[in-house]
Parts: structure tokens; sequence; C-alpha cells
């Protein structure tokens, strides 16, 4: 099994098809094709999709927090460190 690491930002995440095969690309470098995909995988990756996105938002809140703790103390900003992991499925 191949693992490919990809960085998008916040590049555009769209649905193409090409001779009666659709692809989910990702930003400029990823294209994977669904044209098989069952909807209990859709499904799931939609669902994945969303955690990744919940995971997301509490990143941001918790450093919200962290720099509105630290304004608070008198400092200008301090950060919240975290390390990317496995993740349970």
């Amino acid at each position: 099994m191949t693992t490919i690491t990809l960085s998008w930002g916040d590049r555009p995440i769209v649905l193409e098809t090409e001779d009666n095969r659709t692809f989910l690309r990702i930003g400029a470098a990823l294209r994977v094709e669904v044209t098989d995909a069952s909807v209990d995988q859709l499904e799931q990756l939609a669902q994945v999709t969303a955690d990744l996105a919940d995971f997301r938002w509490e990143q941001i809140r918790a450093a919200q927090v962290a720099d509105e703790v630290a304004a608070e103390d008198g400092l200008p900003s301090i950060s919240v460190p975290f390390k990317r992991g496995p993740v349970a499925a």
C-alpha cells in the first residue's frame, strides 16, 4: 500500500466528469476516480470529511482560547502545540 501526503490548503475540491467517468479533484495534484463508488463508500467519505472539519474547528477554537488567555495575562499570543498522528477509524 502506498501512502500519499498532499497539502491542498484552500484549493478547490470539485467533481469532474470525463468520458463517462467521475472524479473527485482535490487541488491541482490529486484526482480520485469515484465512478464505481458505492453509495455506502460515498456516505463514508462524507462522514470522514465532516469529522475532519469538526477536528479542524476544535483546533481553531483551542487556539483562540489560548490567545484569549494570553491576552488576559498581558502576553501578545501563545500557541497550542499539537502533533499529527494516527486517528482511530
